[in-house]
């Protein structure tokens, strides 16, 4: 079906004004099918599998194709079987914002309790991925706690404290608390003193805050090899097997660098088992996570059947088939219930320019990869005549994506959405024809200049601003102004990117002769081994980590909500790259991770609430 005739969002969300949680989803329009045998897709891996276009050009050219291999999608359109309740859907909603909301705005706002203890009760509506529900209250909290800031702190020396809330100030940029006030916990030797060891609880919040340092923050790199160690020395007898069982999660992946509703999840979990823990608040954290794990499968319902009559995949094996880890990737960056659109947008934009970058990458011969640039620099679908056939295919689908995604906007009344994308998916096109200039021809360039095209062929600004079109959060003039001024937040995420992904797939690049990467760029320029130059990369990474978490600090004129998007889309690089090409070859670790998040839900127990 031609993407024009396809509806990504609107028609399918018909109440997009109406209530605060969410937008409707009419699951009629979507096909209830359920799979011969129920479960997923077990296909194996054919010869067939790794191309199956037939291409225009022919001789030397052919020679010259990469002829990538993708494994099958793991998922094909399982969603579209997997049950969903209207009515307990709608349920969940009302109980949330008619019962749960009220009764925790009046925990969190209780004039009893002390600055300390709401920023305490705020960390754990962050933990608990509820604090998105009072922004407002949460600003005003932090705004008359940080005017007394060293009064709270000034004789405090609980670690856990202390770390809490220079975590919750951090994660609120407009504070910006010193770290500083860590040097209280060091001793005459300039260390941290070793007795800290024994408050595991106060390591682990120290370990966590760690992962929000700033440049030229040295004390905070010091607190995370300080906790690092002693944490990673724990056998499970010093403490509680439910602590352990957190730490042992942190270690692998601290808490901000994984997504919001896993992070939910986990902390769920080890909350329940705290003595001493708010039932109110535990059962609020059920409910939302239930109430967002549904929302998230009537939006995959939505997208997998959109790309299922879409016809991209079957048509073109050599993309990546991965709707439902680019969902996974929407949820990251967009993750509250409120984004229901963005989620979409987001997913059906980064999945089709994923198709994009496959086809410069995987597929195409340079002449024709220089063809695709000068169409997509025309925007025109009268340009696709001088296409071969296959990239006739990708070429219409994005443009009339795109043109779908506007007409449903300019319906909401927002006009001029969709600019952004088109602007950046020009840009992408240029920085994919030097990529595959150099891919062809064995053109290793200097580390400086494969950084200046490999940074923005990350591609991640574009994914944020996929989500923004349609944000509510900030004028959208205003919007476009910042976001083509070339923030430096956005520019040290795809250096983030650019670094982690060159080293994981180091091993993969070389194999396939894809010599323009950063870690053999940087050898072959300093003479190095592979070890040393892996070395300087992960340095690179956690310093533009910093620089990245410095500008959300420091940028003063742009809502949070729109800042806090590149924070998210950073929390999910660890996600998928962390030991591998997560994203091209999904291992089993992040095939559980969506189950969890999207097919699982929380059981509600015996929770009680007065």
């Amino acid at each position: 079906m031609e993407a024009s005739k396809m509806c990504l969002g609107l028609k399918t969300l018909p109440n997009v004004h109406n209530g605060p949680l969410s937008h409707k989803t009419n699951l009629s329009l979507i096909p209830r099918r359920l799979l011969q045998n129920n479960t997923l897709s077990s296909r194996k891996p054919t010869k067939h599998d790794s191309i199956c276009v037939m291409a225009e050009s022919s001789g030397d050219l052919e020679s010259t194709r990469p002829l990538t291999y993708f494994s099958p999608s793991t998922w094909g359109d399982y969603f579209l079987s997997v049950p969903v309740d209207d009515s307990e859907f709608e349920a969940l909603e009302l109980e949330i914002e008619s019962v749960m909301k009220p009764r925790v705005k009046d925990i969190l706002i209780c004039p009893q309790n002390s600055d300390k203890e709401k920023i305490r009760i705020i960390h754990l509506l962050i933990s608990l991925a509820i604090a998105h529900y009072f922004e407002s209250e949460i600003e005003e909290i932090l705004h008359q706690a940080f005017q007394n800031l060293d009064d709270l702190i000034s004789e405090e020396d609980d670690l856990e404290t202390i770390a809490i809330m220079f975590e919750v100030f951090r994660l609120y940029g407009q504070h910006k608390m010193s770290c500083d006030v860590f040097e209280r916990f060091k001793g005459e030797d300039g260390k941290f003193k070793e007795s800290l060891a024994h408050d595991v609880s106060g390591m682990l919040q120290l370990y966590e805050a760690s992962h929000l340092s700033l440049p030229s923050e040295d004390i905070l790199d010091d607190a995370l090899t300080f906790t690092r160690h002693h944490l990673g020395s724990l056998t499970g007898q010093e403490t509680s097997s439910n602590l352990y069982e957190q730490i042992q999660r942190a270690l692998y992946r601290a808490r901000y660098h994984n997504i919001e509703i896993v992070v939910a999840r986990q902390y769920i979990s080890f909350y329940e088992q705290e003595e001493g823990h708010d039932k109110t608040l535990l059962k609020f954290a059920k409910l939302n996570f239930n109430f967002c794990q549904m929302h998230y499968v009537k939006e995959l319902k939505i997208i997998t059947k959109w790309w299922k009559e879409l016809g991209m995949a079957p048509k073109l094996s050599y993309i990546r088939d991965r709707i439902v880890e680019a969902f996974l990737y929407a949820v990251g960056v967009f993750f509250e219930p409120r984004y229901s659109l963005g989620r979409i947008h987001s997913a059906a934009l980064s999945v089709i320019m994923s198709a994009v970058d496959d086809t410069c990458d995987a597929y195409a011969t340079l002449p024709e990869v220089i063809s695709f640039h000068d169409a997509f620099q025309r925007w025109d679908l009268g340009a696709m005549e001088e296409l071969p056939s296959y990239m006739r295919i990708v070429y219409q689908n994005t443009l009339e994506i795109v043109e779908e995604i506007d007409r449903e906007m300019k319906a909401l009344g927002k006009f001029g959405s969709v600019q952004l994308t088109i602007d950046e998916t020009k840009s992408l096109m240029k920085v994919y024809l030097t990529t595959a200039k150099w891919a062809r021809t064995g053109h290793v360039p200097s580390f400086e200049d494969y950084m200046e095209n490999g940074s923005p062929s990350s591609g991640l600004d574009d994914y944020a601003a996929f989500g923004y079109i349609s944000m509510d959060d900030w004028e959208r003039k205003q919007l476009n102004e910042w976001f083509n001024s070339e923030p430096k937040i956005f520019k040290a995420l795809n250096n983030i990117f650019r670094l982690r992904n060159d080293v994981v797939t180091f091993e993969q690049d070389m194999s396939r002769g894809e010599v323009a990467n950063g870690v053999n760029c940087y050898m072959k320029q300093h003479g190095v081994t592979k070890e040393a130059a892996v070395d300087v990369l992960r340095k690179m990474e956690r310093e533009n980590y910093k620089i990245m978490m410095e500008e959300f600090v420091l940028t003063k004129d742009v809502p949070r909500q729109i800042l806090v998007r590149a924070i998210n889309s950073g929390r999910m690089i660890d996600l998928y790259y962390k030991e591998g090409d997560g994203y091209g070859h999904p291992d089993q670790k992040l095939k559980d991770i969506i189950v969890s998040s999207f097919l699982h839900p929380i059981p509600l127990g015996q929770t009680y609430v007065s």
